[in-house]
């Protein structure tokens, strides 16, 4: 009967290299399976931006409903036509935007801290202008962190103007041509920009701008 002891390589210690390539080893498998947890975090996380038109505060969901007569283009510069558009409400049915009234037409995100601090003064701000009417897209919707849906961010900030609900694929800021926010135009009664503006213009600007569609 065979000595244990005396087995080929029992009790024989790996060399230096071997221990290299084993320590490598388990180096690698560790890195792989960190890899793996990882996207299955970023997975989840994809399909919670996909999925989550609905949060617990009621935003309403866009998928489907949403209509701009404008392709794809670039901003929307003084003199172009402003296209037609409709989409969900934010408190429920559908906010149109046609010809017809000198409006304010403004573009924001919830999470955005520019929009954050403008969307008040541009409201205080129109609310000089009687014959002005402001209308706001929401848009990019849970592309990144914020404290704020729209819905609570509208009703923190005690806001009433009419919000569009802009569907995940960003129909309504493309047709647009938006490329930051907030975005504003200014547009006249016959349907036509004369001005625009983004990120966070004063009171003054905003006066001006707003000055050339209405009256104060």
């Amino acid at each position: 009967m065979a000595n244990p002891s005396k087995r080929r390589g029992a009790g024989k210690r790996p060399s230096k290299s071997q221990r290299v390539q084993l320590e490598r080893r388990a180096k690698q498998r560790r890195a792989i399976a960190i890899v793996l947890v990882v996207a299955l975090i970023a997975g989840v996380g994809v399909a919670l931006l996909a999925y989550g038109g609905n949060d617990d505060e009621g935003t309403p969901s866009a998928a489907g409903s949403v209509s701009i007569d404008r392709p794809d283009a670039g901003p929307l510069e003084d003199g172009d036509e402003a296209p037609s558009f409709s989409a969900p409400g934010l408190n429920g049915g559908e906010v149109t935007w046609n010809p017809g009234t000198p409006t304010v037409l403004v573009v924001w995100a919830p999470w955005c801290p520019h929009c954050q601090e403008e969307l008040p003064v541009l409201a205080d701000v129109t609310a000089g202008f009687p014959d002005v009417e402001l209308v706001s897209i929401a848009t990019a919707i849970g592309a990144q962190p914020s404290t704020y849906s729209p819905q609570s961010y509208m009703a923190e900030h005690r806001l009433s103007f009419p919000v569009a609900i802009d569907d995940a694929e960003g129909t309504l800021a493309r047709g647009l041509g938006v490329v930051g926010f907030p975005t504003l135009y200014t547009i006249d009664a016959d349907g036509f920009v004369r001005g625009s503006a983004s990120g966070e213009p004063s009171e003054d600007e905003l006066r001006a701008l707003i000055g050339q569609i209405g009256e104060a």
